[in-house]
């Protein structure tokens, strides 16, 4: 039998890689619908390499986050890292999701836009950023140390979103629908 925490390093592996890919793919998508360093001509094969390992890092990310819960030591999320793991990870979720939704609706054409290949590679970047500090909280908490350890991240801290944020979120959200429902029609 494999334990949890073998199943764990296998698939946050798994979506730790296909987010890193997606980032990459996404920084050189972006560089491309610029018409920057002469890559014009690979905007579509970067586009899907983008896209695709986007949508592979959301299918794995399910099982790192059940395996690392299962093989954490305690009774589950009881400890200031594995929170803000969840936090984070929850965050990453959500706004790669958004990126595959919106690139769904638009096509390849997103690209042709100046807000949407704006907002495309930043947010595909935005959501690759997210995960790699997720790993590197699960290494602070595993190993007792992490790649961005230069940086001092306050790992042991719970940042608790106020009730106005959480409203001012999902005004937000709900204007942006209303002006994408908007630009399709």
């Amino acid at each position: 039998m494999v334990s949890a925490g073998t199943l764990h390093v296998v698939s946050t592996e798994l979506a730790v890689g296909a987010f890193a890919m997606a980032g990459v793919a996404f920084l050189l998508a972006g560089l491309a619908s610029h018409g920057w360093l002469n890559m014009g001509r690979h905007l579509s094969l970067v586009d899907h390499v983008a896209h695709f390992a986007l949508a592979f890092g959301l299918v794995a990310m399910p099982f790192a986050i059940i395996t690392g819960i299962q093989s954490s030591p305690g009774t589950g999320v009881d400890h200031p890292i594995l929170i803000n793991k969840m936090f984070l990870s929850s965050s990453a979720f959500g706004l790669a999701f958004g990126v595959l939704l919106t690139r769904r609706q638009f096509g390849q054409e997103i690209w042709t836009r100046s807000w949407g290949r704006r907002w495309q590679a930043v947010g595909g970047m935005a959501a690759v950023g997210m995960v790699l500090v997720t790993a590197s909280m699960g290494g602070t908490f595993s190993r007792g140390e992490s790649l961005l350890d230069v940086f001092s991240l306050p790992y042991e801290q719970v940042p608790l979103m106020p009730m106005w944020l959480s409203g001012l979120v999902m005004a937000v959200a709900v204007a942006n629908m209303v002006m994408m429902r908007q630009r399709t029609t």
